[in-house]
C-alpha cells in the first residue's frame, strides 16, 4: 500500500514538473483620460482590486469630435493629432505608478489618426517606465482603413512597431464586436472584450465565444448599465479560463 502511495506522488510531482501553472489574472481598473483624481487615487483603487499585480488601462491619447484624437501633453497638432495642453497630464501618473510596482496598459483611441503614428508619440514619450507593460487599440474608434477592424497586416506592423521600444511589450485589441473583427492569434497578443447594456448571461456567452479564438483574453466589466452592472471573477474565468486580465470601469468614471 506504501509503494502504491509513493508511485502516486511521483506521478503527481512529474505531471506538475511539465504542465507550469496557469498565470495569475490580473486585475485592476481603467481609467478613461480622467485626470481629475490624483495618481495616488488611481493607484489604491488599482491595488483594492489587483493587489500588488494591480494593473490600469490608462488612456493616453483619446477620441474627440471631428474624428480627431487628443494627447493629454503638450504636442504640436499632426495631422489627426491634437493637444491644448500646456503640461503633461499623464507623466505624473506614471511616476506614482512606477513606484508603487503597479502594470499599465497605455491606450489608444484613434479615430481617423494613424495607429503606428500614435504608437510612436506616445512610446517615444512614455515607453521607458517601468510599470508600461504594452500598448492597446480600442478599435471601436479605429477609423482608418477597414474601420473598426484590425487584419494580420496590422497586428504584425502594429506589434513590430511596440517591440521595438521594449520586446517584453504586448498588443491589446479591444472592441465590443465579435472575433471576425480581430486578426488570428499571435505571441503577445492579447484579445480584451468590451460589451455593455445587457445581462450578464449575454456578456459572459459573448465573451467566452471570443476569448476560444486565443490564447490570452481579457474583459471590461462593471458598467452600470449591464445587468448586473459587474461579473464575479468566478464567472468570467468560467466563461473564459485563458483570462488575463480582468479591468472594473466604474472607478472614478
Amino acid at each position: 500500500m506504501g509503494s502504491i502511495f509513493l508511485l502516486f506522488l511521483i506521478v503527481l510531482f512529474y505531471l506538475a514538473s511539465i504542465t507550469p501553472p496557469r498565470p495569475e489574472c490580473l486585475q485592476g481598473v481603467w481609467n478613461n483620460c480622467n485626470f481629475s483624481k490624483p495618481p495616488e487615487d488611481w493607484s489604491e483603487a488599482a491595488r483594492k482590486v489587483g493587489g500588488e499585480q494591480g494593473v490600469v488601462d490608462l488612456v493616453v491619447a483619446q477620441a474627440h469630435e471631428n474624428e480627431l484624437t487628443y494627447v493629454p501633453f503638450p504636442f504640436e497638432k499632426k495631422g489627426k493629432i491634437y493637444s491644448y495642453n500646456q503640461t503633461d497630464k499623464i507623466e505624473p501618473y506614471l511616476d506614482r505608478f512606477d513606484r508603487d510596482g503597479l502594470k499599465v496598459i497605455l491606450s489608444i483611441q484613434p479615430n481617423e489618426a494613424d495607429v503606428a503614428d500614435l504608437i510612436d508619440i506616445i512610446l517615444l514619450r512614455y515607453g521607458h517606465h517601468k510599470s508600461v507593460i504594452g500598448v492597446n487599440i480600442d478599435m471601436e474608434w479605429k477609423l482608418t482603413g477597414n474601420p473598426n477592424h484590425a487584419s494580420n497586416k496590422e497586428r504584425d506592423l502594429w506589434l513590430t512597431k511596440i517591440q521595438s521600444y521594449n520586446p517584453k511589450f504586448k498588443l491589446f485589441l479591444t472592441n465590443f464586436k465579435d472575433q471576425s473583427y480581430f486578426p488570428d492569434d499571435k505571441k503577445d497578443l492579447v484579445i480584451l472584450y468590451d460589451g455593455e447594456r445587457t445581462t450578464q448571461d449575454e456578456l459572459m456567452a459573448k465573451y467566452g465565444e471570443l476569448a476560444g479564438h486565443y490564447t490570452s483574453a481579457g474583459i471590461y466589466t462593471g458598467y452600470p448599465s449591464s445587468t448586473p452592472p459587474t461579473a464575479s471573477y468566478e464567472r468570467i474565468i468560467d466563461a473564459a479560463p485563458n483570462t488575463e486580465y480582468i479591468f472594473h470601469v466604474t472607478h472614478f468614471q
